[in-house]
């Protein structure tokens, strides 16, 4: 078996039998790849359990099978975060984008800019001390983007809602249970028109916000084949006043 060195993310981790894993990661160079870690929880591991935890950024060797999964043959860590592990906030904050991307992206194919964006907004969050309770929903609408169903925004004025089944702004909603009212169409508008990089507030309050998250939720159920309820996202309604 040919042996590869790419970087990784990890999106899930499951127990296999006594000893080993089987991995779920993005990489760099081959998309959504799945992994089997033999004797991860021994004590003489070389590849330990703990390297996979959500979102951990690696640095990985692996190796292709005649099956459906892969081997790593060596793993570690690419990037070390500082904050995340300590930070309660942001650690919810990073279990909603897990689930988030492990329920979006669903083809193996590489897509440097995709890996780019996700790796770059982690370590991004990893670093702020500040007015990251904006974060996720920032991030959620970048990652529609990338997979192809980003709102239209260019059809917006203040008095359009957004039809969230046609992904745009109207005047007059065709169906009243597929689109974000007024109100919350113009903060919805704000989110999208705001740079995951950009630091600021954006002027919403904690019961607007929370909204916001059910909104987000409910539009990838709509252009996402299979995508359900994220268990996570109780968690993080529970910390958006950070």
């Amino acid at each position: 078996m040919n042996a590869e060195k790419t970087r990784a993310i990890v999106l899930k981790a499951i127990r296999y039998g006594d000893n080993s894993l089987i991995v779920k990661l993005l990489t760099e160079q081959n998309g959504l790849q799945s992994f089997m870690v033999k004797g991860a929880f021994g004590k003489n591991a070389k590849i330990r359990a703990a390297l996979f935890q959500p979102l951990t950024l690696l640095n990985i060797v692996c190796a292709k099978s005649k099956g459906d999964l892969g081997y790593l043959k060596e793993a570690g860590i690419e990037y070390a975060y500082q904050d995340i592990p300590i930070n309660i906030n942001k650690n919810a904050i990073v279990l909603f984008i897990c689930e988030l991307l492990s329920k979006s992206i669903q083809d193996s194919e590489t897509d440097l800019e995709l890996f780019g964006f996700i790796h770059h907004s982690l370590t991004h969050l990893d670093d702020m001390t500040a007015n990251y309770a904006d974060f996720p929903l920032k991030f959620a609408l970048k990652l529609a983007d990338f997979l192809g169903f980003s709102p239209n925004i260019t059809s917006y004025q203040p008095d359009f809602v957004f039809d969230m089944e046609e992904g745009c702004f109207r005047h007059d909603a065709t169906n009243d249970i597929l689109i974000i009212d007024k109100k919350l169409s113009r903060l919805f508008y704000n989110l999208c028109d705001n740079s995951i990089l950009d630091d600021n507030h954006l002027n919403v309050n904690l019961q607007e916000r929370r909204q916001l998250i059910e909104a987000v939720i409910a539009y990838y159920k709509l252009h996402v084949s299979g995508f359900n309820e994220l268990k996570s996202a109780d968690v993080l309604k529970t910390v958006l006043q950070v």
